[in-house]
């Protein structure tokens, strides 16, 4: 299923004019696996990426922060107006919501069907790099697209982009 997905998303990306260079890697499941291969090949920003949801299970974001910054769920609730014991959605609710299996979450996710409702929380600092990389629906795969098209592709996918504030949540 996530190669119909991945196929959809190159013609999305064609439509919306971005243009990306695409990256074959073995499979990073988290950013710490990735070692040095975004930095050596230039890809721009790390980010992390998490799909969470409030503490009912009733609403759920994607939540892309860049990767030296830890997820403090409890400001994140506060900033999203949620209960401070939200937490990381299911296996489940990820395959359901986004089309995507743990360890390949991408803000592209948001071309699946059922995502039409689901809120981005995105770390502003991210916008201060030129460019930055996400998995193509694959964690053995990963797109360089600039921050400017990803700005885009949110505008077009997104039904709401929260600019987040992360900078306290710094790794130390």
């Amino acid at each position: 299923m996530s190669e119909i997905y991945e196929q959809k998303l190159y013609k999305v990306l064609d439509e919306l004019k971005i243009p990306y260079e695409k990256f074959e890697h073995p499979a990073f499941g988290t950013v710490e696996a990735s070692g040095s291969f975004y930095r050596d090949h230039d890809m721009g920003v790390d980010c992390k990426n998490a799909f969470m949801q409030n503490r009912r299970g009733k609403k759920h974001y994607l939540v892309v922060m860049c990767a030296h910054k830890n997820i403090d769920i409890p400001h994140l609730a506060e900033f999203l107006g949620e209960h401070r014991k939200m937490g990381f959605a299911s296996e489940d609710r990820l395959q359901n919501h986004l089309g995507l299996t743990p360890g390949s979450v991408t803000p592209f996710g948001l071309i699946h069907e059922n995502a039409r409702e689901i809120p981005v929380v995105i770390d502003r600092e991210i916008f201060d790099h030129e460019f930055v990389h996400f998995h193509p629906f694959r964690n053995t795969a990963s797109l360089k697209i600039s921050t400017k098209d990803l700005r885009t592709f949110l505008d077009v996918y997104a039904c709401h982009v929260h600019l987040y504030d992360a900078c306290s949540m710094m790794q130390v």
